[in-house]
């Protein structure tokens, strides 16, 4: 196994060969209750988070509305993961983007992201990059 796992990149390696399972059919659920401070919900697919913490996902998604209103937020924030991505591949990101898009994929998975608006003048975003 650890000779298999040595020859993967980036994310796709694995970091504690030790504890099972590696991929798991239980979905990850958390249950929140609405509340009026709340301004946004955050849906993404595990490559975000890969990436990010639950906290760094919505201190980004956060400062970035409040800068821009009428922007995009989940296409921010995959901008800002893909940046991550490159740094911790050690490439800029123009290098990671002109490496050819089914090599890519060692260096980050395909990611969907979905920032859903909670209030009722705002808009719901969504974004995907496929590697």
């Amino acid at each position: 196994m650890k000779k298999l796992n040595d020859a993967l990149m980036g994310i796709l390696r694995v970091r504690n060969l030790i504890s099972p399972p590696y991929i798991s059919t239980q979905p990850s659920l958390n249950v929140h209750r609405i509340s009026k401070s709340d301004c946004f919900v955050i849906v993404g697919s595990d490559g975000l988070f890969d990436f990010f913490s639950n906290d760094e996902a919505v201190k980004l998604v956060h400062s970035y509305i409040l800068s821009n209103p009428s922007g995009d937020p989940a296409k921010f924030l995959l901008e800002q993961l893909v940046e991550r991505a490159a740094d911790c591949a050690g490439f800029t990101l123009e290098e990671l983007m002109n490496i050819p898009v089914g090599r890519r994929r060692k260096y980050h998975d395909d990611v969907t992201v979905i920032v859903i608006m909670l209030r009722t003048n705002q808009r719901t975003s969504k974004a995907s990059t496929c590697m």
